[in-house]
C-alpha cells in the first residue's frame, strides 16, 4: 500500500510539476514595464524668457528635453551675440520657410522706405545748459569746464560736474527713453552737477565734443 502511494506521487510530480518549483512563472503575453514613465504634456507653442538687467551677451542656449525612452537629455546651442536685456527671449516652434519669407519681406520694406533720422529729445533746463538724449547717448551742451565724473550704483547713475558759480533750484527731467530714466541738475558751491539715472549698470565713456560732452553707452 505504501509503495503504491509513493509511485503515484512520483508520477504526478513528473507529469504536472515544473523543473524548478521555486523559479517564477514567465508569461510571454505580458510586456515589460519601463521604469521611466513618459507623460504626454500639452503641445508647445511658445515661451518668453525675461533676462536680468546685467545681461549683455547671449553666449549659448541650453535646452533640456525628454527623450523617447523617458530619459532627460540636454542640447546646447552656441550663440555669442550681444543682446538688449529689455527685450525677452522668445522660444517658439514655427516653419523655417515662413520665418525666412517674413525676414525677406521686412528687409525689402526697410530698403524701400526712406531712412529716418535717429529719434532724440532736446531739453534746455538752464540758459547755459542744453541736453540732447538719443538711443544710447546723452549729449551735454555747455561751454563750462568739466571738473570730474563718476558713477553710483543702485540705481545706476553717471554724474558729471562742471565749474560755474550759479544760483538755481534743482532741475528734474523725467525720461521714458530706456536705458535713461531721468536727468537731474543740482547747484553746488562753485559748480553744478548733471546726474543721469539709468535702468541698469552699463559700461560707458565720456567723450569731449566741440560744444560739450557726450556720455556714450556701447
Amino acid at each position: 500500500m505504501r509503495l503504491t502511494i509513493l509511485i503515484t506521487t512520483f508520477l504526478v510530480c513528473t507529469l504536472y510539476g515544473r523543473e524548478n518549483p521555486f523559479k517564477p512563472v514567465i508569461d510571454n503575453t505580458v510586456l515589460p514595464v519601463a521604469s521611466n514613465e513618459i507623460k504626454k504634456p500639452p503641445p508647445f507653442s511658445f515661451a518668453k524668457v525675461k533676462l536680468p538687467s546685467d545681461a549683455r551677451v547671449l553666449t549659448s542656449v541650453a535646452i533640456y528635453y525628454q527623450s523617447i525612452d523617458g530619459s532627460i537629455k540636454k542640447e546646447v546651442i552656441a550663440i555669442d551675440r550681444s543682446i538688449d536685456w529689455h527685450k525677452p527671449i522668445v522660444i517658439s516652434q514655427r516653419f523655417v520657410e515662413s520665418a525666412k519669407k517674413g525676414a525677406k519681406e521686412k528687409k525689402r520694406r526697410s530698403s524701400a522706405a526712406p531712412k529716418k533720422a535717429q529719434a532724440q529729445k532736446v531739453f534746455a533746463p538752464l540758459p547755459f545748459l542744453k541736453l540732447e538724449v538719443g538711443r544710447k547717448w546723452v549729449k551735454i551742451l555747455t561751454k563750462d569746464k568739466k571738473i570730474r565724473s563718476f558713477h553710483l550704483t543702485k540705481p545706476f547713475k553717471v554724474a558729471v560736474d562742471f565749474r560755474r558759480k550759479a544760483g538755481f533750484l534743482t532741475k528734474h527731467i523725467p525720461l521714458d527713453l530706456p536705458p535713461f530714466r531721468s536727468i537731474d541738475i543740482g547747484n553746488h558751491n562753485g559748480y553744478y552737477r548733471v546726474v543721469i539715472t539709468m535702468d541698469a549698470p552699463y559700461r560707458y565713456k565720456i567723450v569731449k565734443a566741440e560744444d560739450g560732452y557726450i556720455v556714450k553707452l556701447p
